[in-house]
């Protein structure tokens, strides 16, 4: 049995922390067992689903997911402790400690996943080296999609041999659609950065207000408050819903007439593939992984980055026009299936985790 350790920082909802959520409950694979080893974070829906599947979490609950010489000193004990055949590192800082790690544990595979096409690091040049050693200090690295690939591999050409792309997949559940929806728009995205776009959102929303009678945005983070103020400074107080986060983004979607993520940039778009499979028409960014998920006026619709005339008049349309709306769901519905499902994801993981040995 190969035995698998998967650091991150934290199982608070996010694209990152969801892929890693639904590749552990749903990998079958006797051979391969995962442990998860977390920096930090607060108790979430996600730690009770994966407690429910009696999957080993490691809480180091560091005072900060920066304290480097706790974390590193928990982690070589965790380790070697485990008897582990690879280590599995996802995102910010616990990509430097995995670095750090792979130097001293010559005999574990020690395997990063990229999982944004960027980050504010790389426009430090000063930071160049430092990265580099971290990069270079993976056996493999994992990216999320080709334009996640293509701009790491772009930035940093000597790593390019090391990397391979793994789409993310879903849980494909029957969603019953609401007759007479409560939301004209939903969007599902973290609040912790500005990279989801949900400014662009809600003043998208104020160009086309009378024709819209409510949507939803579901997820939280420290940006919520500034959101918050956005929205009541332009007077949307009773069109819009902040909801936090849930644990059955399916409800919500359900409720909606269209999905839309007006990203700055994406790694990958992983509540994308969700609105898909809830049959939604969806309005989002022409960037980083999306295009290679919609293809734009064929299952879903791709706008310009920050372009909010754009996004306001395409999501206009969608309202507008019922049939035009039906056909891109059905569509995004079916690719989907086609391509994007859980039992996809964890065969092209697990195979790429047997290379190792």
């Amino acid at each position: 049995m190969m035995k698998v350790l998967q650091i991150i920082n934290n199982l608070d909802i996010g694209g990152a922390e969801t892929v890693l959520k639904n590749y552990v409950l749903n990998n079958d694979d006797k051979d391969i067992q995962n442990h998860i080893c977390l920096l930090g974070g607060s108790e979430t829906f996600i730690l009770n689903q994966l407690r429910e599947k009696d999957i080993d979490i490691h809480r180091m609950n560091l005072k900060s997911k920066y304290s480097a010489v706790a974390a590193l000193k928990q982690l070589r004990d965790i380790i070697s402790k485990g008897d582990y055949d690879c280590v599995h590192v996802h995102l910010f800082p616990g990509q430097y400690y995995g670095a750090k790690l792979a130097k001293e544990f010559k005999d574990v595979h020690f395997i990063f996943t990229e999982h944004s096409t960027f980050n504010k690091r790389r426009e430090i040049k000063a930071l160049y080296p430092v990265e580099k050693w971290s990069y270079s200090s993976f056996e493999k690295i994992i990216c999320v999609s080709e334009m996640t690939c293509r701009s790491l591999g772009e930035w940093m050409p000597s790593i390019k041999p090391k990397l391979n792309v793994v789409y993310g997949g879903i849980v494909i559940d029957k969603v019953h659609k609401s007759k007479e929806p409560l939301y004209d728009a939903v969007l599902v995205g973290s609040l912790r950065g500005n990279e989801k776009g949900v400014d662009i959102f809600i003043k998208a929303i104020k160009r086309i207000e009378c024709h819209i009678r409510r949507v939803a945005i579901v997820g939280d983070g420290v940006l919520k408050e500034e959101l918050i103020t956005l929205r009541d400074s332009l007077g949307l107080r009773d069109k819009i819903d902040f909801v936090g986060n849930v644990d059955n983004v399916n409800e919500y979607l359900s409720k909606s007439r269209m999905f839309v993520l007006p990203s700055r940039w994406e790694g990958f778009g992983l509540a994308i593939l969700e609105a898909m499979a809830a049959g939604l028409p969806i309005v989002a960014s022409n960037v980083g992984g999306i295009p290679e998920i919609i293809e734009d006026g064929k299952d879903g619709i791709l706008v310009p980055v920050e372009d909010v005339e754009a996004l306001s008049a395409n999501m206009l349309d969608v309202l507008q026009n019922e049939y035009k709306a039906s056909v891109l769901a059905a569509n995004a519905y079916k690719k989907v299936h086609e391509r994007f499902s859980i039992e996809a994801h964890v065969k092209r993981l697990n195979n790429l985790y047997k290379s190792l040995l």
